[in-house]
């Protein structure tokens, strides 16, 4: 009977493989599959198979298409086939085999599937599984898109293509998202770079905008290095005061102007085209903490310089702040000696190691910023809909997050709450993020939860 090879690795076995045992056994006879050894996967391929030599051996055997199995090198050569009585090779996709003493079959390689490609898929699953189980309603990090750990490697900062390509991409693809010309990742979070940001671009009059929580705190930032600074002034408005100064028309001249976009504890958005306005016509720069924004509200082009960090709208991994602004500014930055780890020179000249991992954890889901913006909005949609009656306020709403008030909201034990840094008695804010990231959860259902677990009709 005719003796038919066929040389495989089979690390996880699927369709693919099947479908070309199958191919192998319609020509008529004895198939034998000569199955990678282990020691031979991990020379040519860098790692150790999931399944050992033995345990796919007693896999494939157990396949109607196999008759026999045998170990063999990761290359076949004719001195083995000779040695085994083979009369034909099958193989499929590119073949890399040196053998021209008998037949070599070649069959179509099934589309879209690898062993590589199940690995992807392995990797999902746990991912998503794990968002299933642990849901956070907060303002980031939230859940994780499988991507965020598949397109991590290694890499080096320097002298590495492949990372120069990555992050030249996503950081391309966030700097589109802001609307100035030029961007530089910083190690840590957006603290990090709201302090690199206030530090070197910063003078004379300044402007903050207290709307909350995160507005006060880079207020206090702000003054702590005013001195060393040289700031002529460093004054302080509510959004209120605001509001009325600018309809009253009451603008005093300004250097610059600072505000956060969004205020994630208070969940209030500010109307950053009438912040723009009011700069425009006090000859000030608009600076924007668009930490909570980015990628979620309009709008961020109208900015000299913002920060933000990679693990919110961005929906990457911890560990990364970034600086987008005009470069224009660098001219006339603040000329004061600064602290390298504040010098933004120290980032842009690439002096120190850069977020790597984090940035590699962005390529993928940069590429659907667009798509994750419109889910993470239709969820605000659909809470706003669902809580309509208990919302906090009925303007000046980020989609970032809403704030209710006496809605007696119960969290299941598999939900995180968001507990923010300061919220007044009887309210709550609920974030919107976690909805960006597949699960086996239909949008909004877990609103629809939460009512009922509130005893509230929906």
């Amino acid at each position: 009977m005719k003796r038919i090879f066929v040389d495989m690795s089979v690390c996880l076995l699927h369709h693919g493989h099947v479908r070309l045992l199958k191919q192998a056994k319609a020509l008529g006879g004895h198939v034998v599959v000569v199955l990678t050894s282990d020691q031979e996967v991990l020379k040519y391929k860098g790692y150790h198979p999931e399944l050992n030599f033995e345990e796919r051996k007693e896999i494939l055997l157990a396949l109607k298409y196999v008759d026999e199995v045998i170990e063999g090198p990761w290359l076949i050569e004719d001195a083995f086939l000779k040695e085994h009585r083979a009369d034909c090779l099958v193989h499929s996709g590119p073949n890399f085999n040196a053998v021209s003493q008998i037949e070599i079959v070649s069959l179509e390689r099934t589309e879209n599937i690898s062993s590589e490609d199940m690995r992807g898929r392995a990797m999902g699953s746990i991912v998503l599984g794990r968002n299933s189980k642990k849901c956070l309603l907060t303002p980031g990090p939230t859940n994780l898109h499988p991507e965020n750990l598949i397109d991590i490697e290694p890499v080096f900062s320097r002298s590495d293509s492949h990372y120069q390509e990555v992050t030249g991409r996503v950081l391309s693809r966030i700097l589109a998202l802001a609307g100035q010309d030029t961007i530089v990742a910083v190690p840590g979070s957006a603290t990090t770079a709201i302090e690199v940001a206030t530090t070197n671009f910063l003078t004379g009059r300044v402007l903050v905008l207290t709307t909350g929580y995160y507005s006060k705190r880079m207020l206090s930032m702000i003054e702590v290095k005013a001195q060393k600074l040289s700031l002529s002034a460093v004054e302080a408005m509510t959004w209120e005061e605001f509001d009325q100064a600018a309809g009253e028309q009451k603008i005093s001249k300004f250097d610059w102007i600072v505000c956060a976009y969004t205020e994630t504890a208070d969940a209030f958005a500010l109307d950053l085209p009438l912040v723009k306005d009011f700069a425009l016509k006090s000859g000030a720069k608009l600076m924007v903490d668009a930490t909570g924004s980015i990628n979620l509200e309009d709008h961020h082009e109208l900015a000299d310089v913002t920060m933000f960090s990679s693990c919110k709208g961005l929906g990457g991994l911890t560990g990364a702040g970034f600086i987008t602004f005009n470069k224009v500014l660098l001219a006339s930055g603040n000329p004061v000696s600064k602290e390298f780890i504040l010098d933004i020179d120290t980032y842009l000249e690439k002096k120190t190691t850069s977020p790597a991992h984090t940035l590699l954890s962005l390529d993928s889901v940069s590429g659907r910023f667009a798509e994750h913006r419109q889910l993470m909005r239709r969820s605000k949609e659909e809470f706003v809909r669902v809580f309509a009656d208990v919302l906090f306020r009925p303007g000046n709403q980020p989609y970032l997050c809403t704030k209710v008030k006496n809605a007696g909201l119960a969290w299941p034990d598999w939900v995180v709450p968001y507990e923010p840094r300061a919220v007044e008695a009887d309210c709550q804010v609920v974030c919107h993020l976690f909805e960006q990231f597949p699960s086996n959860r239909q949008p909004g259902e877990i609103y629809k939860s939460l009512k009922a677990r509130a005893g509230r009709q929906s």
